[in-house]
């Protein structure tokens, strides 16, 4: 019966990404439930600040990040950059400040991981190259990898799938 249930949802993912590849970027899923209010930040708690003129509000560190995504129930996405790294930041300065993506990252526990400072935790998780872009369960399981530059439409279409595939899930197991 899981294994029933692990092919329709895989099945229902892949449909979703051609629904929204076929449309485009800017369909908007409906959400199973409102999102929370997002809960100002403020910088000495390892969060940066969250403006409208402001990128998507990341943790600077990982670990409190991810007791945050344990207890608020979210997802992760963990932006694995260097300073070095040019693509890093022109996504820095373009496709996180992109609106979807800002309102998409509100779903989501977004942390910012230095690899020149965190190279112990980006060797465990096998980050070879920069910018990295893992989407993780709060508990730390890979659900997805995306590498390289990415254009806002580029991490809009995976954020939305990973949102619809949890939808997903939680609705077949609130079902049981």
């Amino acid at each position: 019966m899981q294994d029933a249930m692990n092919r329709l949802q895989l099945f229902s993912i892949i449909i979703l990404g051609l629904f929204i590849g076929i449309l485009g970027c800017n369909v908007k899923l409906q959400q199973s439930a409102p999102s929370s209010d997002v809960v100002s930040i403020l910088p000495n708690n390892g969060a940066t600040d969250r403006s409208e003129t402001a990128l998507v509000s990341f943790f600077d560190d990982y670990r409190l990040g991810f007791e945050t995504a344990k207890r608020e129930m979210k997802l992760v996405l963990l932006f694995f950059t260097i300073p070095s790294s040019d693509a890093s930041q022109r996504m820095m300065e373009t496709t996180f400040r992109d609106d979807e993506v800002k309102r998409l990252s509100n779903r989501f526990v977004c942390i910012r991981v230095d690899g020149s400072k965190e190279s112990n935790f980006c060797q465990s998780v096998g980050i070879k190259g920069f910018p990295t872009i893992l989407f993780m369960t709060s508990q730390g399981e890979e659900l997805q990898r995306l590498t390289g530059k990415l254009t806002p439409d580029q991490l809009a279409l995976p954020m939305h799938v990973m949102l619809q595939s949890t939808a997903i899930k939680t609705s077949a197991v609130n079902r049981k």
